[in-house]
């Protein structure tokens, strides 16, 4: 038996030189992006400068690149790879589209996204007829730019979710609407591809080879969509919830992938077609997208993509770049740009009243192209149908226009900004007697215990001073390319079946109905789930809040022992940073219960009051919360010994306090005095196990003779001085804290 073992590097083996050149590709990338992406440059614009480098322009014109490729036969293996990486990204790109977002989408979204496309496709038809009019250019130019028309007016709804994704956009309101626009435009480019595709081939295959064609694809579908999608749903209900698929079922799913290339392949249609079609038939969002994302993204993004931008850098030709050839498809590329963000400008405002700079950005969004475009025109340049200088203006010039809309757009638009003139909503502003709203965020169903028992607590006696809870369930984005906004409509509170029960989200929401049952007339609840990524995730958090016009955000913290670095903490400081009104971090020590308190239970709160505008905000908090007979609060103001510093707005608002004592039984006024952070410390130690609640203020002068030291030891500061203090693993019982900011 002989055994032959594969050239090395030095030997001028093609798959050494394969790994040398991904290596490089992979190491330039990351390099370019680390760059670029401090001035809000998308990773498509890093990939494709890395495959350039490579390119005949750069490296890969000079002779020892050259030679290695000649002698070894890399090229070759490099374009094998290439396809297997492109099928599997195919197939991911079908796993993270909802098919779902076109028959949701609104009539005036329907109406900007065709038009989108259609504008300015005819707008560049007309350019073109003029050009070929008014200028002489050769046959083959004339002939290329017939493809350019039509690949400059269409549009990939992928490329724009990436764009959309790299600058933290995904659930933002241009966000949202620029990927409901694409897949419309995307759909309508698809649909013309097929019509033109369809022409060439009735024209120019015979009759009997066009139907065999067409067989074929639709067995491919039948398998598709009548074996293999049952197959997949039986997969994704056989896996309990929290359970990873099984190894089996994800190889099964990739070993279909690959079946549909080869019988592609083999009967002579479009290779990429079967992988789409099964990602697109695997549910959103499912176990198995989940799976798949997790087993193939990194591998396939990170080691079979970059190939694929080596092989599209082999056609950059810049020096054989004519004056009058630039000039021409220039022009139309540039007027194309135009054309689309003209319409997107005139159709968006007047069929959804946006502002007009936030219509300018969706439409730099729009223009923004990817990886699809890139494929698009390597199709073209290989099949001879545009030039090589072609080919390079088009790169290029896409490039340069990414490269300026992506700034443009982050620097143009924050979404933000329409909260600034409700920083002021809050409790302390709001009437005594008016209603107050509070938007309820869980991260999992971990943090529904503790928020149902504070809510308890601020339940209200009387209806005419009663509590709207919006709860909102905050899931990371997996499986799926376009965030989503879930509103859980009042009709199917009820409904429970297999399905449902399944769903995380949906037992979060029926705790919280059945907390509502239990508080008829005092609490009225709505539902959502945002599933966006962590990174956007206080994006969601502050739309809603700005929407139903909360009076409170109460977001859980997360586990007191847990990672320092958790995305967790990254939301709850953006939240703290940008939200519209107060916010409240809660959370559990970590020797608490998780059970729910009984309805009729009494509840102990404490609420430290130390001085500031936020101490303020918490008090004002608490006087609402003792309205409830059954909850009794005691109220502790910490002062120094040697002075009687004190600010006006602080002791109006414990004069009202001493006015509704003079009303109530439940309320308790204790005044501390202190000599230092650490006689604060032992006193605030003491109230361990005394309560059920603590509710303190967030922010303080670090250097006031209360608190000055303990900054040194703060872990946690988005909770603040005291709020750290409770967190701390020196105290005990079973409590709950809420940290307010206004």
């Amino acid at each position: 038996m002989n055994c032959q073992t594969l050239k090395g590097m030095f030997e001028h083996g093609s798959f050494p030189y394969l790994m040398v050149q991904i290596g490089i590709c992979i190491l330039l990338t990351g390099t370019f992006h680390l760059f670029l992406s401090r001035l809000d440059q998308i990773k498509y614009v890093s990939s494709v400068f890395a495959g350039v480098v490579l390119g005949p322009v750069l490296l890969g014109g000079t002779k020892t690149f050259q030679e290695i490729f000649k002698d070894s036969g890399g090229k070759a293996l490099m374009e094998i790879i290439s396809n297997i990486g492109l099928v599997f990204f195919t197939f991911l790109v079908g796993v993270k589209t909802d098919l779902n977002m076109v028959t949701k989408a609104s009539r005036s979204t329907i109406v900007i996204g065709f038009c989108t496309f259609l504008l300015p496709l005819l707008f560049n038809d007309v350019i073109l007829v003029v050009i070929r009019k008014t200028s002489k250019l050769g046959q083959n130019m004339n002939d290329s730019l017939t493809f350019v028309t039509i690949t400059i007016s269409c549009s990939s709804f992928y490329d724009t979710a990436c764009a959309v994704a790299d600058l933290n956009l995904l659930n933002s309101e241009i966000g949202r609407l620029g990927l409901a626009i694409s897949i419309i435009t995307g759909l309508s480019s698809w649909l013309y591809d097929f019509t033109h595709t369809l022409y060439i081939q009735a024209v120019s295959m015979k009759p009997m080879m066009l139907l065999l064609a067409w067989i074929c694809k639709a067995l491919m579908l039948i398998v598709i969509l009548f074996v293999l999608r049952p197959i997949m749903s039986w997969m994704n209900t056989s896996t309990s919830e929290g359970e990873t698929l099984k190894e089996g079922y994800v190889s099964s799913i990739l070993f279909s992938v690959m079946g549909t290339f080869f019988y592609s392949q083999s009967v002579g249609i479009d290779p990429l077609i079967g992988p789409l079609v099964i990602g697109l038939v695997v549910p959103v969002g499912s176990p198995i997208a989940a799976a798949v994302q997790k087993k193939l993204e990194c591998f396939v993004i990170f080691v079979l993509l970059p190939p694929t931008y080596i092989i599209g850098g082999y056609h950059v030709r810049a020096f054989k770049v004519f004056w009058n050839n630039f000039l021409v498809v220039e022009i139309m590329m540039l007027l194309s740009y135009f054309a689309r963000v003209t319409v997107v400008i005139m159709l968006a405002s007047v069929y959804i009243q946006m502002p007009v700079l936030d219509s300018f950005c969706l439409g730099l969004l729009l223009n923004c192209n990817g990886i699809f475009y890139l494929l698009a025109l390597m199709g073209m340049v290989e099949g001879q149908l545009i030039s090589q200088p072609t080919y390079t203006i088009m790169i290029f010039t896409n490039l340069l226009i990414t490269m300026l809309a992506t700034p443009t757009v982050k620097y143009l638009y924050d979404p933000s900004r329409k909260y600034a003139g409700y920083q002021r909503l809050s409790i302390l502003n709001s009437a005594l007697n008016s209603e107050l709203r509070i938007l309820a965020c869980v991260y999992n169903q971990e943090n529904v215990p503790c928020i149902i028992n504070f809510l308890e607590a601020t339940n209200p006696v009387t209806t005419d001073n009663f509590v709207c809870i919006y709860v909102l369930h905050l899931v990371e984005l997996v499986g799926r390319a376009a965030s989503l906004l879930i509103e859980h409509k009042d009709q199917n509170k009820n409904q429970s079946t297999r399905a449902r029960t399944r769903n995380s989200s949906e037992k979060i929401i029926n705790v919280f109905n059945q907390f509502e049952q239990q508080n008829q007339g005092y609490t009225i609840g709505q539902c959502f789930t945002a599933i966006s990524p962590f990174s956007t995730m206080d994006n969601d958090v502050s739309q809603i809040a700005f929407k139903k016009r909360t009076n409170l955000v109460i977001i859980p913290f997360g586990e007191l022992d847990g990672d320092a670095n958790h995305p967790y903490r990254a939301i709850n400081r953006s939240v703290l940073h940008k939200a519209p009104c107060s916010v409240g971090i809660l959370f559990d020590h970590k020797n608490s219960s998780n059970a729910i308190i009984d309805v009729s239970s009494c509840h102990n709160v404490a609420m430290i009051f130390i001085g500031g505008l936020d101490d303020r905000e918490a008090l004002a908090y608490s006087m609402r919360m003792a309205d409830k007979p059954n909850l009794n609060l005691t109220v502790f103001r910490f002062t120094h010994i040697n002075t009687n510093k004190k600010t006006k707005k602080d002791d109006e608002l414990i004069s009202d306090l001493w006015q509704k004592i003079t009303n109530t039984e439940n309320i308790v006024y204790k005044e501390e005095e202190v000599t230092d952070c650490a006689d604060t410390t032992s006193k605030i130690k003491c109230l361990e196990g005394s309560y059920d609640f603590i509710i303190v203020g967030r922010r303080h002068d670090s250097n006031s003779p209360v608190l000055n030291g303990l900054d040194e030891w703060c872990v946690f500061k988005e909770l603040g001085l005291i709020g750290d203090l409770f967190a701390s693993s020196s105290f005990q019982g079973n409590f709950s804290v809420l940290v307010m900011q206004q």
